[in-house]
Order: C-alpha cells, then sequence, then structure tokens
C-alpha cells in the first residue's frame, strides 16, 4: 500500500477500525468494576497531510509498504484522571485479553538522550484484534491491521496536544520567528517539568490518601469489633487490624470513644490469637505460610501502643492484660521496652508479685 492508495480506498478502512478499536475499549471497561473510567476514549484514522508529513520527514513518500513502515494508521487513546488510574489499567490484562499485542512495539515514552529530552509522556502499545474475532463477518476487513494504542492522563494529554499544535504544525515557516518559537519550546519543556509533573504526582497523593480514608470507612460500617470478634483465623485477624491501623484509627473523629469499644475485641483478639492454629494464605501460584499467634499480638501492641495518650490508664490496663498472659518473651520485652520509665513497669511487676492481688 502507498500513500495514494491510503487516501482513496483505506482511510475510511482504517477509520471504521480505529472505532471498532474504541469500541471494544468502551465495553470492556463497562463490563469491569475494578478498574477506574477513563476521562475519555478518542480514536482516529491518521490524517493524510499528517501521514505525508511523517513520511517526508523519514524520505518514505514513495514507500510501497506502508502498512509496515507506519504503525498508528489507527489510533486510540485511553486518557485517564491521574497517574493511580493509569498504573491500574496497565497492570490490568484487559489489553491483552481482547488484542493481540506486538510486543516489541510497546514503548514507554519519557525524556531520554535518544530522544532529545522529549518531554511528551505515555505509554503506546501496537495491537491487533484477535483471530477469534476476525473470524466474525463484521470483523474479518480489519484481520492483519495495526492499531496504535496510546495511555495517559489528562495533564499530559492538555500538554502533548497544545504542544503538538504549536510546535510540530509550525505555521510560522522559515525566515520568521524562529528565536520565539524556541522560546516557546523552552516553556513547554518548563511547564511539564514545574508544574505538570508536581501536580500529577500530588494529585496522586491526594487520591491515595482518599482511598486510605474510604478503606478505613468500609471497616468503621462494618463494625470493626464483631468482625475481630467474628474472626475465623488468624489470617483474617491480621487484616482486620492492619486495616484498623493503617486507615481506619487516623480517620476517627472521636477517637475517645472508639478506643473504648475497641479495648475489649482487641484483648480477646489477643487471646483468641492463641488458641487457633495457623492457617494457610492461598495465593494464585500456591499456598503461603499463615500469620501466628506473635503477629496478631504484635500488632494489637502496636494499635495499643499508638493510642495510649487517648487513654493511659485504659492502655496501661490493657496491656497489663496482654503482658500477664502473653507466653513469648520477645513480646513481653517489647511491651516493657515501649513503657520504660513509665508507671507500666511497675505495674507490670506488681502483677507477677504474690502479693498482688
Amino acid at each position: 500500500m502507498n500513500l495514494n492508495d491510503y487516501e482513496k480506498k483505506y482511510f475510511s478502512i482504517y477509520e471504521a477500525f480505529a472505532k471498532t478499536v474504541r469500541f471494544i475499549f468502551e465495553k470492556a471497561l463497562l463490563s469491569t468494576n475494578n478498574l477506574p473510567p477513563p476521562q475519555s476514549v478518542q480514536c482516529r484514522a491518521k490524517g493524510i497531510e499528517s501521514l505525508r508529513h511523517r513520511l517526508s520527514e523519514a524520505g518514505k513518500l514513495d514507500t510501497q509498504t506502508l502498512e509496515l513502515d507506519r504503525r498508528d494508521l489507527a489510533g486510540a487513546r485511553l486518557i485517564f484522571y491521574t497517574n493511580n488510574d493509569v498504573d491500574r489499567f496497565l497492570a490490568s490484562p484487559l489489553i491483552r485479553e481482547n488484542f493481540e499485542i506486538e510486543e516489541d512495539s510497546t514503548k514507554i515514552h519519557h525524556p531520554t538522550p535518544e530522544n532529545k529530552g522529549t518531554r511528551y509522556r505515555a505509554v503506546h502499545y501496537t495491537v491487533r484484534l484477535r483471530e477469534d474475532r476476525t473470524r466474525l463477518p463484521e470483523y474479518a476487513r480489519f484481520a492483519g491491521l495495526r492499531c496504535e494504542i496510546q495511555v495517559q492522563t489528562i495533564l499530559n494529554h492538555a500538554w502533548s496536544e497544545t504542544s503538538h499544535d504549536i510546535i510540530y504544525k509550525d505555521k510560522l515557516g522559515d525566515g520568521y520567528g524562529g528565536k520565539a518559537m524556541k522560546g516557546i519550546a523552552r516553556r513547554f519543556e518548563r511547564i511539564m517539568d514545574k508544574y505538570l509533573i508536581p501536580a500529577g504526582f500530588e494529585i496522586q497523593k491526594a487520591q491515595q490518601e482518599y482511598e486510605r480514608v474510604l478503606q478505613g470507612k468500609e471497616l468503621f460500617d462494618r463494625d470493626i469489633a464483631n468482625l475481630l470478634d467474628n474472626a475465623q483465623n488468624n489470617n483474617e485477624r491480621y487484616e482486620i487490624l492492619s486495616g484498623l491501623r493503617d486507615y481506619a484509627i487516623p480517620n476517627y473523629d472521636d477517637l475517645p470513644a472508639v478506643y473504648e469499644g475497641l479495648k475489649g475485641p482487641l484483648l480477646r483478639a489477643v487471646k483468641a490469637a492463641h488458641t487457633t492454629e495457623p492457617a494457610p494464605i492461598e495465593t494464585t501460584y500456591g499456598n503461603m505460610e499463615g500469620f501466628k499467634p506473635d503477629a496478631v499480638t504484635k500488632l494489637v501492641v502496636e494499635i495499643v501502643e499508638g493510642l495510649r495518650y487517648v487513654d493511659v490508664i485504659g492502655t496501661l490496663q490493657l496491656l497489663i492484660e496482654i503482658y500477664r498472659d502473653e507466653p513469648d518473651d520477645d513480646i513481653r520485652r517489647q511491651i516493657a521496652k515501649e513503657q520504660k520509665g513509665s508507671s507500666l513497669v511497675t505495674c507490670l511487676s506488681l502483677s507477677y508479685s504474690p502479693h498482688y492481688g
């Protein structure tokens, strides 16, 4: 296929192919609840003038193998809101489940010495329809056609589209504005380096923080005390306690009231852990050793230590109870060490004194 063939005959086919790829993505994204929705899914067939310009730059205007020289004759772009959304999409099997990927054409675009530090950032895949699709009559005409998939954030999309229209589609021509255009190009570089990369990172952190709050709220709504009391094994206890420590406790508005209701379940979790045999943790690639009682106890002690100033006396009493029945010397030393210099050491000593009632 040459440029004339593409313009007269194949442009409409590639345009329909690009729309089909977009349709597949949209349907696949709707069918999963595990992935964030993109801001938009775009598609296009390579414009004639843009293609002519690219071929001219590469010295291939006379090519007769256009479909091999250019793998972006059809293109689709998935634009996500944040870095986290992009990472989750790329970690999912969605592309591989719906398309054949040409591995040697996958590119992660970022500034490198080879591309002269170009600031464009995106992940590109080259895909074809899977054979099970092209066997269907409605897809048969797309067999063997390639489509370039671009995945990027909305910030990087805004930057790349604006800079492309100004820098790449320079309408000034030779002999005028050369110095100004170099200055504009440097400005775009500064925009990316000074504003967009930090902004993307800050949005990413804000989103992660919000997700931690949501995870804590889920535990809050499900009643952590009941979850701990009804846990079937130490793996479940450890997971609940980890969520309590990492997500719930940092976000309680009335921590003293919550802590009062948690002290009993925390102590019961420690006692139950010591009477429960470790259960293996099942994973996709085999089982791994489950959590032992000491892991649960250490996590409870860590949680209680972090709350000691919420209720000093209550914390003291709770740690005494844990210390008294704890068979692991390392954990007992940990409790005593953390409370060194406080009245807990005296209380622990009294708790083992024959005169202690």
